[in-house]
């Protein structure tokens, strides 16, 4: 029996690891074709490998104009079309008291969360229009519509996604294009585990949200 998206092809970025990883395998074991985009090179490689020919993988740094436009390119050249771009690439960026956060951190966590997720929509959008049809879904985070303590960065930066992700739905809705976000909460991914969450680290925050489980797994 094909699967829900047999035919189709898409980009994700963000997809060597955590929830884009994760993204890629069901995308792939749904019948799509991928092309992986994400900074850690010998993993992109690996989950790349390790699907075959469905899935191809290219370095991205997101906040790059010209590397999203690469992956957009690729997904043409190698598997002849573009049905849907997951814009996921982030990190969690400075954390602590306002005072200590620097302009270089405020730069690179909007270069990251914000431009990064715009790069993908503007090099998608002319493919997706072409087409008459698409889909461009970003990973925003319930960050973005509730803040917590000393990520304010992240928070700004991932209520901006979802208001980025609203008005390009209202451009493209014509098209025929959908434009989504998705709002997780704190997921268990190898690089929320390898950060601090709050000051004190994940048992802190499990403290903080034990009366709002269930956590939520990558896969």
């Amino acid at each position: 029996m094909a699967g829900r998206l047999e035919g189709k092809v898409a980009v994700v970025t963000g997809g060597a690891s955590g929830i884009g990883a994760a993204t890629v395998e069901l995308f792939v074991a749904e019948g799509a074709r991928v092309v992986i985009g994400d900074l850690q090179g010998e993993v992109g490689e690996e989950v790349a490998g390790s699907l075959g020919e469905r899935a191809s993988f290219l370095p991205c740094d997101v906040s790059k104009e010209d590397q999203v436009k690469a992956l957009v390119d690729e997904a043409v050249s190698r598997f002849g079309r573009l049905d849907c771009i997951y814009n996921n690439a982030g990190f969690g960026g400075a954390i602590g008291p306002v005072e200590s956060i620097t302009e270089d951190d405020f730069d690179l966590t909007f270069d990251v969360l914000l431009k990064g997720v715009f790069f993908g929509m503007k090099h998608a959008a002319p493919v997706l229009k072409a087409q008459g049809s698409g889909s461009i879904i970003s990973t925003a985070s319930m960050a973005g519509l509730r803040t917590g303590i000393g990520a304010h960065l992240y928070n700004v930066a991932k209520a901006a996604v979802i208001h980025l992700t609203s008005s390009v739905a209202n451009e493209l809705a014509e098209q025929s294009i959908r434009v989504n976000c998705v709002c997780p909460g704190f997921v268990g991914t190898p690089l929320a585990a390898g950060k601090p969450i709050s000051y004190s680290g994940r048992e802190a925050a499990e403290a903080r949200v034990e009366k709002m489980r269930q956590w939520g797994d990558d896969a």
